[in-house]
């Protein structure tokens, strides 16, 4: 007879002030629509839609073991080191996937290589999936919360945004 063992943890809040600084920004990237959480390695991309992460970024502790994961524990999900995350990184780029059109992605950098064949140090990232209509205009209800989630984190010292990015900004919104 084969037995089942249920395991599941209790998230058990952490004091907002305990938290990495990183924690406040990967929720709220983890909350844009339309949009996956993307981890790349050589030869393997894993994604997971944001729409399916559930609750997000949560804290568990178990047993002494303390873990941040994404997504919820009945369903798929990661388990992710915040306290490496050295920086997050915002990017506008053009990418065969959108036809050649710009790509909004949020990085969350480390300073080792972790072997993400885009990125060096791309621990992972959350990029949209359709910020263009068929007809190929850009679908601002989908590219305007990255750039509100720049402007809202945009003075935090380890935040930053490329060029390409701060352009495309600029073209989306030219009156602000």
């Amino acid at each position: 007879m084969n037995q089942t063992t249920s395991y599941e943890p209790n998230p058990e809040p952490m004091d907002p002030q305990a938290e990495p600084w990183v924690a406040e920004i990967m929720r709220e990237t983890l909350k844009l629509r339309d949009a996956s959480l993307v981890i790349c390695r050589p030869k393997l991309i894993i994604e997971f839609k944001t729409e399916d992460l559930g609750r997000g970024l949560q804290y568990f502790t178990h047993d002494g073991h303390e873990t941040w994961q994404i997504g919820e524990f009945r369903g798929h999900h990661c388990h992710v080191n915040l306290d490496s995350i050295e920086q997050v990184v915002f990017e506008a780029a053009p990418v065969t996937c959108q036809g050649g059109r710009l790509n909004y992605t949020v990085w969350f950098m480390v300073g080792w290589e972790c072997e993400n064949p885009f990125r060096k140090g791309g621990y992972l990232s959350v990029t949209l999936n359709s910020p263009y209509t068929k007809a190929g205009d850009p679908r601002h209800e989908v590219i305007d919360p990255v750039i509100d989630l720049y402007r809202h984190y945009q003075d935090h010292q380890h935040v930053h945004a490329e060029e390409g990015f701060l352009q495309a900004m600029t073209q989306a919104h030219p009156l602000q």
